[in-house]
């Protein structure tokens, strides 16, 4: 095929952007400026056996238009850059595509658009997103994020930078790209059992060389965070919209955590859901910049957090409320009702006043009575004392549980966490099929048990408890989902509802 730019030749931290600053232009003129090469939706597999118009392998190495860039590197992630002021940044991964909608691997490959569902998710996360302020866009140059970055990015923001980085491309699957995932099955049995198993370690044979997708995508997401981050030095701080794909977007959050390829798929990210993070300056010169997550795969409404219809129960986890703050109360009957609608079979709480107290809201709610707010306060200090509380409080649709183990005093929760874990993965496998067992929990025990469930390794647990943990309100719900009998579980949501 004719791909531009099959020279590798350009400095790996140049910035690889189209900016676009037409203050009198729209939005969807400025969205539009980047060229690529045409793609038929309808492409067929050539006589080497790749899909037309997804690359092609030239001279023993794989060729399309992002070749050029040398940016597919098996090499350690790069550092966050040293910022002057703070930004946060919201992640927003595409709406459904037509390749979405066929089970068609899609990779860095342009075929595929949006779907009229993925506009419609797309509209969704901006009605979401609506008062959010951004000082800048950056989104990939593929066509479906393009599209969606223009929907969530929406009118009436003339005159705000538009950056398009290559870096923000979706992963590099080379001659997998196109496959439905059946065929690559068929194909390629081996490669394939790896890349659903263990992605960390898949490879790809291609020409005269072997690709890493997973290892190199990590490399890719610490460079797109320089390209995003590269001007955050005006001493004020920022927000940035960064519209991208499913896969640079897990890199993306877990190289700002500091997790390795391993973590690849333990951190959702669903068409259109939004994450956000903050970043704050290193408090000493040369020092680690700081981040902070406010959400992970955010979505409008319950959509990520009903359990999946046919799957083990799911855990939630939920931030108890202050209920001796002016609106806790209300706070708690606000979660109630949001998870009422969750298939909710158990509910799990410590001894604390806190997280009894937005515990038995709940109950109340599920009782499907008017919840009489703060009727469920016990001066109990130890479990011998709540005997009897259990069967008081069980009802035809959930029960309560009181677990010791959901409590840990500061700067213990994570040398407790792996109880309080294996307590919960107990409960959740005698629980009915596609319900939903809910724990509330202080926001640090919550962050170590999210940690826990992960397999996040000791040398890195109280750096990634800190980030999880800063940015959490009261009353931010947390969704784990994790196969019966299973010890370690996937992030389906972080904190959904705050973005």
């Amino acid at each position: 095929g004719n791909y531009r730019g099959c020279v590798t030749s350009s400095s790996l931290l140049s910035s690889t952007s189209t900016r676009h600053a037409h203050k009198k232009k729209k939005i969807n003129r400025r969205l539009i400026s980047t060229s690529r090469p045409s793609a038929s939706p309808s492409a067929h597999a050539t006589s080497s056996g790749v899909m037309e118009g997804v690359g092609t392998i030239v001279d023993g190495s794989w060729c399309d238009e992002f070749a050029h860039l040398n940016d597919r590197l098996p090499h350690e992630p790069l550092a966050l850059p040293q910022i002057n002021s703070t930004c946060r940044v919201v992640l927003v991964r595409h709406g459904q595509s037509t390749w979405n909608a066929e089970g068609r691997m899609q990779g860095c490959s342009d075929i595929s658009v949006l779907t009229e569902k993925g506009q419609g998710q797309a509209a969704k996360t901006r009605d979401m997103l609506m008062n959010v302020k951004y000082d800048a866009l950056h989104h990939s140059p593929l066509k479906r994020a393009a599209e969606t970055a223009q929907i969530v990015w929406g009118d009436g923001r003339d005159g705000s930078p538009v950056h398009v980085h290559a870096s923000l491309r979706e992963i590099d699957l080379y001659t997998f790209q196109g496959l439905l995932k059946n065929e690559g099955v068929e194909k390629y049995p081996d490669e394939y059992a790896l890349w659903k198993d263990t992605p960390a370690d898949f490879a790809v044979d291609v020409g005269n060389r072997v690709h890493r997708p997973v290892v190199e995508l990590w490399y890719r997401g610490s460079l797109a965070w320089q390209h995003v981050l590269e001007d955050a030095d005006g001493g004020v701080a920022e927000s940035r919209l960064v519209v991208a794909h499913n896969a640079i977007n897990q890199a993306m959050i877990c190289t700002a955590l500091g997790l390795p390829p391993r973590f690849f798929r333990k951190v959702l990210q669903s068409n259109a859901a939004a994450s956000a993070l903050t970043f704050s300056p290193a408090s000493e010169e040369g020092g680690q910049v700081g981040v902070s997550v406010g959400a992970i795969n955010a979505t409008p409404g319950v959509r990520s957090l009903r359990p999946r219809s046919g799957a083990p129960a799911q855990v939630l986890l939920v931030r108890h409320v202050d209920v001796d703050s002016k609106d806790g109360y209300a706070e708690a009957s606000r979660v109630a009702v949001l998870l009422r609608k969750c298939s909710v079979s158990t509910v799990c709480a410590c001894t604390s006043r806190n997280t009894l107290t937005t515990a038995g809201a709940l109950v109340e709610e599920l009782r499907a009575k008017p919840p009489p707010i703060g009727s469920f306060v016990t001066s109990a200090e130890t479990l011998d004392d709540l005997e009897g509380g259990e069967s008081l409080l069980r009802t035809k649709s959930a029960r309560l549980l009181v677990m010791e183990n959901l409590a840990a005093p500061e700067g213990e929760a994570w040398e407790r966490s792996s109880e309080a874990w294996a307590a919960l993965c107990e409960e959740a496998d005698a629980a009915p099929i596609g319900s939903s067992l809910v724990a509330f929990a202080s926001a640090e025990v919550i962050a170590a048990i999210v940690c826990r469930a992960l397999g996040v390794e000791d040398s890195q647990a109280p750096a990634t408890i800190a980030s999880l943990q800063g940015d959490m309100p009261y009353g931010a719900l947390s969704c784990i989902l994790r196969p019966k009998g299973g010890t370690e579980g996937f992030l389906r949501c972080y904190n959904t509802g705050t973005v």
